[in-house]
């Protein structure tokens, strides 16, 4: 079994040859001494710095489809057009509209499709950070800055393996004797053999390890994060909190979420930082113009982590905001906007700022919509930031965040009190009457996965979280965990049908999808099962189409 580490090769400026492009193939064709090569804490840096390049770049591994593979954000869109939330209008350039249509896991034996990419993807994270840990303890240099860097590389271990998990396999509760993914801890090369799944728990054990080592080494190095794209102490906090979320350990969630919140400089945005205005679009005259929004810049307050794009690294087409950003030249998204459901949409109320951050009923249904911004319900929240440039940075955790995981886990842990006012700090930054509004909601039970009617504050948070998060969190990993059915296809009270351009109506039980419906995980790619000893087709995800 052989692992990918092309990345780091890359980033020290140094050539190396990958052969063959399976999966099981690309350890360059001679081994490399790690005591040359991360010698020291500076060329351990540099190493560092090209995991994080792979979080936002196309990965050329990926010989087509290239467009839709851009890191962290794609593997997000791709849960949440997976999801009841977010409405994928047209096919468009195709991009992603396969994974809406449930037709993406089909194509397990491409190496150009969503199983692939996914799997190549956070296992060449986890290749490159095990070299860089393999140096724990023989690189030299500062030992306070080599702790930094090594708690970098544990929490980017830990949060690549969480979200192959949540991608290969059901939600952990209840599944924790599942096949997981393979765990690697050790650097690997061209004589190394692949290793089995292993189970649920046992992945679940090894990030929990990872976290807890990260957050170790963070303290005693004490050094401040250098720049936002860095995993700091925060972060990993944020992504414990979300590990315990997903675990249902309530007070481990509560407690990581409040210390991720204590990040120097950092608070929820206020209501005229949340404001959106949009872009606007002439369908006749094809003008077009990039609005305002704080999500589109790591410079924004409540962000915790994030990369920052200069223009120089942008790339037009293979990006979050060529799919997202309808108000532009850059034609995916105007060909396939992205839009909130209707059902979404009219749960906020006229008072709440983030109404703004979506089109609304304009008049223009599907069928009207020829091209571009003016259709119903479609997303302003995410815009270039530099329309020209076709930049704008990448936000992959925000204090929000841990403000709704902390009031979420407060509240299920019974503690009703402590949750509505910790969910009131961010609902009144977004609506005026917020507080007034939930002043009489109790309880933690959940009563509705996508629709229905709020009855408990359990209910409140959970759609809060649905509001706030719409694009950045990916909504299929919050329907899994939370084990309610949901469903694209609903009738809104004055009559108006869901605007899902497909409610997966091939499905039996479309009007009700159970959240451990085995379409809503990935298959494992066939080149892992061709090149690894053990994993054979009795370990394949299990297929019905």
């Amino acid at each position: 079994m052989r692992r990918f580490i092309y990345t780091i090769f890359l980033a020290m400026g140094l050539t190396v040859s990958t052969g063959c492009a399976d999966l099981m193939e690309t350890l360059p064709s001679g081994e490399v001494d790690k005591g040359q090569i991360l010698s020291d804490a500076s060329s351990i840096r540099v190493a560092m710095n090209g995991v994080y390049s792979t979080m936002y770049n196309r990965i050329d591994f990926v010989t087509a489809n290239a467009h839709q593979c851009f890191g962290n954000m794609a593997i997000i869109l791709n849960a949440e057009v997976m999801g009841d939330d977010m409405v994928h209008t047209a096919e468009g350039a195709g991009w992603f509209w396969k994974a809406y249509n449930y037709e993406a896991r089909e194509r397990f034996a491409s190496k150009i499709q969503q199983c692939y990419f996914t799997w190549m993807y956070f296992y060449e994270i986890i290749g490159n950070v095990n070299y860089i840990l393999s140096a724990e303890n023989t690189a030299k240099g500062d030992k306070n800055e080599l702790k930094d860097l090594m708690a970098q590389a544990y929490a980017a271990r830990a949060f690549s393996y969480f979200m192959l998990i949540q991608s290969f396999q059901q939600t952990y509760k209840g599944h924790e004797t599942l096949p997981g993914v393979p765990i690697y801890t050790q650097a690997t090369n061209s004589t190394s053999k692949g290793k089995g799944r292993g189970t649920v728990q046992d992945v679940y054990d090894q990030i929990n390890k990872d976290l807890t080592r990260a957050i170790q080494l963070f303290e005693e190095s004490n050094i401040a994060q250098a720049h936002i794209s860095n995993l700091d102490i925060y972060a990993t906090w944020l992504l414990k909190a979300r590990v315990a979320l997903v675990q249902n350990d309530w007070e481990t969630a509560a407690t990581a979420a409040e210390n991720a919140m204590q990040k120097p400089g950092c608070s929820l945005l206020s209501m005229s930082e949340a404001t959106v205005v949009k872009g606007t679009f002439d369908n006749d005259t094809k003008n077009w113009k990039t609005g305002k929004t704080p999500f589109n810049s790591v410079n924004t307050r409540s962000v915790i982590w994030g990369m920052e794009m200069l223009s120089e690294q942008s790339n037009v087409f293979a990006s979050f905001y060529s799919m997202m950003d309808a108000c532009t030249d850059v034609y995916y998204a105007a060909e396939a906007p992205k839009c909130i459901s209707n059902w979404l949409y009219s749960q906020i109320p006229d008072t709440d700022i983030r109404k703004g951050w979506w089109n609304g009923d304009i008049g223009v249904t599907a069928a009207d919509w020829t091209y571009g911004a003016n259709i119903n319900y479609n997303q302003h929240k995410f815009q270039w930031a530099d329309q020209d440039a076709h930049t704008g940075d990448l936000i992959f955790m925000r204090a929000e965040e841990a403000c709704l995981i902390r009031a979420e886990a407060l509240c299920r842990a019974g503690n009703i009190e402590e949750a509505r006012a910790e969910i009131t700090k961010l609902g009144e930054r977004r609506d005026s009457n917020y507080a007034k509004r939930i002043a009489g909601l109790t309880g933690n039970t959940q009563t509705f996965g996508t629709k229905g009617t709020v009855t408990t504050l359990l209910d409140e948070i959970l759609l809060q979280r649905r509001i706030e998060l719409w694009g950045e969190a990916g909504r299929l990993f919050d329907i899994m965990r939370q084990g309610m059915p949901w469903t694209r296809s609903w009738e809104l009270e004055d009559g108006t049908k869901s605007n899902h351009s497909n409610v997966l109506s091939k499905y039996a039980e479309y009007t009700a999808f159970p959240s451990d419906y085995i379409e809503c995980i990935l298959m494992i790619p066939q080149v892992e099962i061709d090149n690894n000893p053990n994993i054979g087709p009795e370990d394949q995800n299990p297929y019905i189409q």
